[in-house]
């Protein structure tokens, strides 16, 4: 690709993958005036439309799908380039983007970071919060925590540890009473607050769905800080992972496990090669198996 750059190439490579130039700016964290213009700039220089511009998105014309696989080879070439560079100079510095859901990163990475600098205060880590699981064969991030597994051969996954969810209540509900809810009957009536159905890996247990449908939920969200806010309210009894709900006193376990998960931690093998990237991992397997883990 003659008088070609990469700036360009990654933001073609963008706007393939989403079909927006709204979203290829934001995966890239750049303006979309800034896609637009790259975008034109390369197919100035190689001379034909790569994209199908419609109301819906953007669609690869058959330059766009030929220049599409050649630009997938440069950009894995460019990620083992790297890696391999910062292999052989051994420092342990620079930036790591490590993707994980909010909770994950509100309540058991950030709090622990202090140990991190003290060990290796040149890395710079960036926490790329989502539900969106980051492809890391295209350079989205170097390490992801996340569940499940990935499928794709090419990453290499580590278990490092067992999440769980249950019910918890504030201490002015269980008013110091011992307290188990396993059915509609033993609610008592309390308001029950979980998660939208779009997240029901989080409260997958039988009983609970039972339950669920007995009674249904008097309050839904997307999220968990929303969850425990309720909850410490008094509001009612609300789902959450136990690893969140140990930081507030104010809240007590009232049953089983309502869903639970194996944790993963995913790089892609050239990362690997990275001095600081095998660093942060090892920090990330460190804390997940510690006293204050994700179980």
């Amino acid at each position: 690709m003659h008088n070609v750059n990469w700036d360009a190439l990654q933001a073609f490579l963008a706007v393939a993958r989403t079909g927006r130039i709204s979203a290829a700016a934001r995966r890239l964290d750049v303006e979309h005036t800034t896609i637009s213009r790259r975008l034109a700039a390369l197919e100035a220089a190689l001379g034909v439309p790569l994209f199908y511009r419609t109301n819906t998105g953007y669609t690869l014309t058959a330059h766009g799908r030929n220049a599409m696989m050649q630009a997938e080879a440069m950009e894995q070439a460019a990620l083992a380039l790297t890696a391999r560079v910062r292999e052989g100079s051994g420092a342990i510095a620079g930036r790591v983007r490590i993707a994980m859901a909010p909770e994950f990163a509100s309540h058991w990475l950030a709090p622990r970071l202090d140990s991190l600098r003290a060990q290796h205060p040149q890395i710079d880590v960036h926490i790329l919060v989502g539900t969106r699981q980051r492809d890391l064969a295209r350079g989205e991030a170097e390490l992801s925590v996340q569940s499940p597994r990935p499928h794709q051969k090419d990453l290499v996954a580590v278990r490092i540890g067992r999440t769980s969810l249950a019910l918890y209540a504030s201490t002015t509900i269980v008013a110091g009473r011992r307290w188990r809810i396993t059915s509609a009957e033993t609610l008592r009536g309390v308001p029950l607050l979980t998660y939208t159905s779009g997240f029901q890996m989080l409260q997958e247990a039988k009983w609970f769905q039972t339950l669920l449908a007995a009674v249904g939920a008097y309050m839904e969200t997307n999220s968990t800080h929303a969850l425990v806010a309720a909850a410490r309210a008094g509001v009612g009894v609300a789902v959450l992972p136990r690893f969140v709900a140990r930081w507030h006193d104010d809240l007590v376990a009232v049953s089983d496990a309502v869903a639970s998960h194996d944790m993963w931690l995913i790089t892609h093998p050239e990362f690997r090669r990275d001095p600081k990237v095998r660093a942060t991992a090892d920090f990330l397997k460190r804390i997940a198996m510690g006293p204050d883990g994700i179980s």
